[in-house]
Parts: structure tokens; C-alpha cells; sequence
């Protein structure tokens, strides 16, 4: 989405609204006229109609579009003060006429999942009224800002003419997890890890029965669960105790088709050709018949019991199904786990600032004897990440090879260090 209106909806919206405020507006008003005017009640309706659908349309482009361009998120900002000052304009209006004994009927107003009631009373859509001048003024101030944001839109927009344009990965995107993991950087998850390993050799949360076990590993981002389901996952003496090992990633996007599927690639190390449920189950319990078979479901935040039910029907074929799974919610570890959940601990201080410079002065490179007063910023810059392994490499990393003192400082008194709680996003916009 290149811009706000690239979107035809918006662009339609804001159209119709444009023509019916350039014609409200179109007769010279001066303060000095009569208190009140005249006004067409039907183009009251109409405007309220299309500032309803311009509310719903920047909700979906909030809800369902990753913007990424900073100019296009002041206009969305722009749109949505401007929308909600015409709903102001048309419930003064409701409300004056309410006085009058004119109006009488229920509206409803949505936006942002939130419903607010208004009881009003109209006894005719159609017809002249007489409005105060007041909102006719307001009115075409609402059409001047329209104007100015259209305009910015047309003139200062970047185009291919200016130049080619950077990829700029999705965040999301680049938060796609694997069993892959090197080792040599893993500080102070060696007690989870063997805490966690007999748990699943000696049976516990085997859920008797049932075929599958779920062991939910819980806590807040960045905290290394990935990490510690990925040690688990890796270790020998846990691999050999299952016939068949797998790795889905899910994220939000619980989609029961599409994970069946990727549980029988990462299970065959090869491609599916089904795409209908009914199938992909049919193969994955074919799969997993009669097997031990080792599963890790990444980061699931779905607190749907029916559809973890139906992900888990196939699995009822196998010896045994161990699951682990890694989440933020406890309430989902609460529907799906056979055993308690984990909590894996933060780092102590000495464990964080061992992984800090780790990354930050590595003994071989140009910090093999680094600047005492950057220390001192480093152990402070540590304190404030609370134990959390990623805040430690997200900011080692952004701060690796940089010998500025002034930057170090920079991000010391960052004011997003007073978000709670830090997360992937808020780290990423340490610059």
C-alpha cells in the first residue's frame, strides 16, 4: 500500500464526501448572515453513511495492512481526526434537532471493534432544515483540511520518477523460527534445557490415553523460548528416543489446513501436493502411525479449544505425539498442556553482559581493549533489559563496531525503554 489513497475504497469514500461538502459549502456564508441556514437533511444522511465507511475502511487499513511509509501513516492519522470531527459536525447537528422535537431514531457509529449507541430522534430523512451557521462554518473548514491532506498527497508523494525504491523487510516476515541453532551463543539456558529434557524422557505429562502430550513452554517476548524449545528439539539424547521430528512455525496465523501441511513437509522433508483438510490429515496420520514422534509448534497464541482439537486428530495415530510448544499466553498453555508449563528464568546481570560483549567486543576485532566510559554505558544499557536475551542482542547487535559515545548514550536514554513491555517491534526502532 503505497499510499492511503491507493486504496479505491478510501479514494471512493473521501469522493463522495468531497462532492457533498464542496456543495454544502458552495454558497458565501459570512459571519454576519442569519444564525440560521438552510440544509438538505437527505445530504446529512448521506454524510453520515460516508463517514461511517471511511471509519470502517482506515480500520481495515490499520487491522490488515502493513504500512511501512511514514507519510502514508500521517494521512491515515489525518483521515481519521478529520472522520471523526464530521461525526462531531453530524452529532451536533442530531443533537440541536433533538431540541427541536425533529429527530427520533437509534443509530450506531463502529470503529476499532468498538459499538457506541446514540439514541436519536427523526421523524423525516428528507426535507429542508435550518442549521445553525456555526456548523455550516465548521463544515467548510472540514472541507479545506480535506483539500490541504489531497493536495500533500498529489505533490508530495514519491513516485519511481524519484528514484528506486529500498526493500525494507517485514518484521514479521523475519521472525520465522527454525530448529537451527549454534550453540556457542547460548548463554544461561543450560539448567532449563536439562530440567526440560527429563521431563520428556521420563514420561511426565504422557496423558494417559491419549496419544499426544503437550508441554507448553510460556513467557514473555524475548525471553528465549524459541531458543530453549530449539536446544530441546536438538538434543541427541532426546532425538533418539523419537522415531520422527518435526518444526512448524505458526505465529498468529492459526490456519488449520496450512500447519497440517507444513507439519507433514518438516515430518518428509518433502513437498505436499493437498491442499484440503480432509487430505492433509489423511496423510499426516498415515505419517505419524504407530511412530514416536517428537512435534514443536512455535509461538501459537490461538485460545480456540475446538480448533486445537481438530489440529490434533490425526496425531492420535502415533505411539506416542510430543508435542512442545512455545507461547505469551498462559491461558493457551492452559488449554492444550498434559503437564504443567515452563517458565524459562531471565538472565542474571553477568549472564546478559557476557552475551553483550559477546557481540559488542569480540576479542579478535577492533574492541580487543575497549573504552572504559563505553562500559560503564554498556552495564547500564543491561540493566535495563531485565534479563531479556534478544534485548541484549537486538541492542549488541545495533551497537556492534560503534565507537561514538555519544550514540551509546543515545540509546541508553532512549525514551522507549518506558514502554512496557519491551518487545521485538520496540527494540527494532533503536537507532
Amino acid at each position: 500500500m503505497s499510499g492511503v489513497f491507493a486504496s479505491r475504497s478510501v479514494g471512493t469514500a473521501w469522493e463522495k464526501v468531497f462532492v457533498f461538502l464542496r456543495a454544502f459549502t458552495a454558497s458565501s456564508i459570512s459571519p454576519s448572515s442569519s444564525p440560521l441556514v438552510p440544509m438538505d437533511l437527505e445530504e446529512l444522511t448521506k454524510l453520515e453513511r460516508t463517514m461511517r465507511r471511511i471509519l470502517a475502511t482506515l480500520h481495515d487499513a490499520e487491522e490488515h495492512w502493513n504500512i511501512q511509509e511514514e507519510s502514508t501513516k500521517l494521512r491515515l492519522r489525518e483521515l481519521k481526526e478529520l472522520a471523526y470531527d464530521i461525526e462531531d459536525v453530524i452529532n451536533e447537528f442530531k443533537a440541536d434537532r433533538r431540541k427541536a422535537g425533529v429527530l427520533e431514531r437509534s443509530i450506531s457509529v463502529h470503529y476499532n471493534g468498538k459499538r457506541k449507541r446514540q439514541e436519536e430522534n427523526e421523524t423525516a430523512d428528507t426535507g429542508v432544515a435550518q442549521v445553525p451557521y456555526n456548523l455550516v462554518y465548521r463544515t467548510k473548514k472540514l472541507t479545506e483540511r480535506f483539500n490541504e491532506i489531497m493536495q500533500f498527497s498529489n505533490h508530495f508523494a514519491l513516485s519511481e520518477n524519484d528514484g528506486e525504491k529500498l526493500f525494507a523487510p517485514n518484521i514479521n516476515s523475519s521472525q520465522h523460527t527454525s530448529s537451527f541453532i549454534f550453540e556457542k551463543r547460548i548463554l544461561g539456558l543450560d539448567d532449563d534445557k536439562d530440567i526440560l529434557i527429563e521431563k520428556l524422557l521420563s514420561g511426565e505429562g504422557e496423558n494417559g490415553g491419549s496419544h499426544v502430550s503437550v508441554m507448553a513452554i510460556v513467557g514473555i517476548g524475548g525471553l528465549g523460548k524459541t531458543t530453549l524449545a530449539q536446544l530441546v528439539y536438538n538434543d541427541q539424547r532426546l532425538r533418539q528416543s523419537f522415531d520422527k521430528h518435526a518444526w512448524v512455525y505458526v505465529s498468529e496465523h492459526f490456519d488449520i489446513p496450512t500447519m497440517t501441511k507444513n507439519i507433514i513437509c518438516s515430518l518428509t522433508k518433502g513437498a505436499c501436493e493437498y491442499t484440503e483438510l480432509a487430505d492433509l490429515q489423511e496423510v499426516l496420520a498415515d505419517e505419524l502411525r504407530d511412530k514416536r514422534v517428537l512435534l514443536v509448534l512455535d509461538d501459537i497464541c490461538n485460545e480456540r479449544g475446538d480448533c486445537w482439537e481438530l489440529l490434533c486428530m490425526p496425531m492420535s495415530t502415533a505411539r506416542i505425539c510430543q508435542i512442545i510448544l512455545t507461547t505469551r499466553s498462559e491461558a493457551v498453555a492452559r488449554l492444550v498442556q498434559t503437564t504443567p508449563f515452563y517458565c524459562p528464568r531471565c538472565l542474571t546481570f553477568d549472564e546478559s553482559w557476557s552475551l553483550f560483549r559477546q557481540i559488542v567486543f569480540p576479542a579478535d576485532e577492533v574492541f580487543d581493549t575497549p573504552d572504559e566510559t563505553l562500559i560503564e554505558i554498556g552495564k547500564n544499557i543491561i540493566r535495563k533489559c531485565k534479563g531479556l536475551p534478544l534485548a541484549v542482542k537486538t541492542l549488541g547487535i545495533k551497537l556492534r563496531y560503534e565507537t561514538d559515545k555519544q550514540i551509546w548514550e543515545d540509546a541508553l536514554e532512549n525514551e522507549l525503554w518506558d514502554l512496557e513491555p519491551i518487545s521485538f517491534e520496540v527494540l527494532q526502532a533503536f537507532g
